[in-house]
């Protein structure tokens, strides 16, 4: 009985480094004072039946401009709290370098996640870094980046030696920008490419057998 316990409790902190990493909040910092509402659909790609499709978890996030360079923001999902799996984000995103002669910017956005599940807690730093060039022509934009979560406890749930604290995901976007505030966004992101994901009942579309799992997002946003 412990080990199936220990079994239940390793696969759902996997489905929640592959599950809960959403797509980039607020890809740009905000202006100073400047707020804006998101709301994204997607996950990995699994395979259903005989089609694939992505997991459709869904996240809402508010983001404020706390100065012009640095944004702050904090993100629900919804999805997971309809199964009893309370996920939510508290973060900053800043520009490290922003060249508007050039047209392109790089951020950094350190974040805490929470994740309660029954007597489970756990609390997982992630980083990411973007690179973002701007389209000269209008206000669009794409971004590449890595989101980087990190396993703070030293030890797995059964007392054996934590083998990775570091989960890598690259990740690709772009953003368009309508003329009445709205702004649409996409993202393809990588998910954790060394990590083993071929236990447990999801089976997840896999670009390099058995590791690692591929993430579709699409976001909407209105700035204010």
């Amino acid at each position: 009985m412990k080990m199936i316990c220990y079994r239940i409790v390793a696969l759902f902190c996997l489905m929640a480094i592959l599950d809960a990493c959403a797509p980039t909040r607020a890809v740009l910092p905000l202006c100073y004072k400047e707020n804006q509402i998101s709301a994204s659909v997607g996950g990995p790609l699994i395979h259903y039946g005989n089609n694939i499709t992505p997991v459709p978890y869904t996240t809402v996030t508010y983001s404020r401009g706390i100065t012009d360079s640095t944004t702050f923001f904090a993100s629900i999902h919804p999805t997971s709290a309809l199964y009893g799996n309370l996920q939510m984000e508290i973060g900053l995103n800043k520009y490290l370098i922003n060249n508007d002669s050039a047209k392109f910017a790089i951020t950094v956005a350190p974040t805490l996640n929470i994740l309660i599940r029954d007597t489970l807690k756990r609390v997982y730093p992630q980083i990411d870094f973007n690179f973002i060039k701007r389209n000269p022509l209008n206000d669009n934009y794409y971004y590449l980046g890595v989101c980087n979560w990190f396993e703070p406890a030293t030890k797995k749930i059964n007392g054996e030696k934590q083998a990775n604290i570091w989960f890598p995901s690259p990740q690709a976007g772009y953003v368009w920008n309508t003329k009445k505030g709205l702004m649409l966004q996409a993202e393809f992101k990588y998910l954790v490419p060394f990590k083993r994901n071929d236990i447990g009942p999801v089976e997840y579309v896999k670009p390099i057998l058995p590791y690692g799992g591929m993430g579709i997002y699409l976001g909407v946003s209105y700035k204010f």
